[in-house]
């Protein structure tokens, strides 16, 4: 198994890290060799995309060592009352942010609150673990124009948090594996990733001793719930 975990780690580095360095190289040579011929908007162009591949390798990175830690047995757990709907305004923010950053239409983020008041005990650093990750697949596998939902609610005397999105849905088959270490549904295609994202989730959302369950299919959409 360790093996098996190894080769997949290695596969993915390999594959995921090599197209972001190949952005930054080509358009550092780009700045070096053209900088004083190009128009200030081609310029721009080559920042952004440069950027563009640092925020992703640490995105990259970041994950790694989450689930590093969570392997270990060093996922820190520390949960507090906080304004719960403070970090979920937060979370769909960033997102957002990070979709007019691409300059493409992207599908739209709604936050659906179903609580009375606005405050819950959670670790923090977790749920923006399990929401960013969520809402970021949500986005990513779905279609421009499209809706992604994040609806916040209780479930007797639990909170539950769901994500619903109208993308590209999981096969039947891969739904036993969704949570397996670097496993990707089939039908994700070209679409970047890393295969990290939901074991993190996985893992915080344990932490927290809590369960999350995925309803999917092909072309329908998917729908996370946490409890």
């Amino acid at each position: 198994q360790m093996n098996e975990l190894l080769a997949r780690f290695v596969s993915m580095t390999s594959h995921e890290f090599r197209t972001p360095l190949a952005a930054i190289y080509s358009s550092a040579q780009m700045l070096r060799r053209y900088g004083n011929r190009l128009e200030d908007r081609e310029k721009e162009q080559l920042y952004s995309s440069i950027e563009d591949g640092v925020k992703r390798m640490t995105t990259m990175l970041d994950n790694v060592l989450e689930f590093g830690r969570a392997q270990t047995g060093r996922l820190e757990f520390a949960p507090r009352t906080l304004d719960l709907l403070g970090l979920c305004e937060d979370i769909v923010a960033e997102q957002r942010r990070a979709q007019q950053a691409t300059g493409t239409v992207q599908p739209a983020i709604e936050l659906d609150w179903r609580l009375p008041g606005r405050t819950a005990r959670v670790d923090e650093n977790l749920v923006r673990r399990i929401l960013g990750n969520l809402l970021s697949n949500a986005v990513k596998y779905s279609p421009a124009g499209g809706r992604v939902r994040l609806e916040i609610s209780r479930s007797e005397a639990s909170l539950r948090l769901e994500v619903e999105d109208e993308g590209i849905g999981i096969p039947a088959e891969d739904l036993p594996q969704l949570f397996r270490t670097f496993y990707r549904a089939r039908n994700v295609g070209a679409v970047a990733g890393t295969g990290l994202g939901l074991a993190i989730v996985k893992r915080a959302v344990d932490r927290h001793g809590g369960i999350i369950d995925v309803r999917s299919s092909p072309g329908r959409g998917s729908r996370f719930s946490i409890v």
